[in-house]
């Protein structure tokens, strides 16, 4: 097991160059910045975990400053996926993905979400054809709802429609996630379930 939890260049480029680069303000470009992620500079090699949770939370107030924070997590979470399949390595894996269909996709999460760090596992639990049961070891934000949106754009890039991701389980590290979709109804919205209280 690594010392250090790291999140590897790619991860950064997908979210904050590739999706996000455009949108951010001034500000958040400073805020981010000042937490140890310099855009106007070449991106390190790796981020500590720590640093990438920041990063998160600036980049939440900055991009989407009038939602509450699972959403705006959760909506990282979807642009994380959708900057990804921008990179290299994002646009050889997500071109596979358009052709297994959302269960066969789900399969395939854990070689995803490892090649952009050094420390992930996730578990897909139980399957079936509309929905499924995953567990992930570190959702690298302060709640599970990234992970979600990331995990709810996935499910719609294989083809998946309405899809609905909810936590049903967080330590404050790992989360267990259920996860519904309906077939050949692409493009649907996506359902974010509201936090327990």
């Amino acid at each position: 097991m690594p010392s250090e939890k790291l999140i590897f260049a790619q991860s950064v480029e997908a979210l904050f160059v590739r999706a996000l680069g455009p949108h951010l303000t001034r500000e958040g470009r400073q805020r981010l910045k000042a937490v140890g992620l310099d855009l106007s500079e070449s991106l390190r090699p790796h981020y500590t975990v720590e640093q990438w949770r920041g990063f998160l939370r600036v980049a939440a107030k900055d991009i989407y400053p009038a939602l509450p924070p699972h959403e705006a997590l959760f909506e990282l979470g979807a642009r994380y996926l959708q900057g990804f399949r921008q990179t290299s390595v994002g646009r050889a894996s997500m071109a596979l993905v358009t052709h297994l269909g959302p269960r066969r996709t789900l399969e395939r999460v854990p070689y995803n979400v490892r090649a952009g760090n050094n420390f992930n596992e996730v578990r897909v639990e139980e399957s079936t054809q509309d929905s499924a049961t995953l567990w992930m070891k570190d959702v690298t934000a302060d709640n599970p709802y990234f992970a979600a949106g990331f995990l709810a754009e996935t499910l719609r890039c294989a083809g998946a429609g309405q899809v609905k991701v909810e936590p049903i389980a967080f330590d404050g590290t790992a989360a267990t996630f259920r996860l519904t979709w309906a077939k050949g109804v692409a493009r649907a919205p996506l359902t974010l379930a509201s936090p327990h209280a």
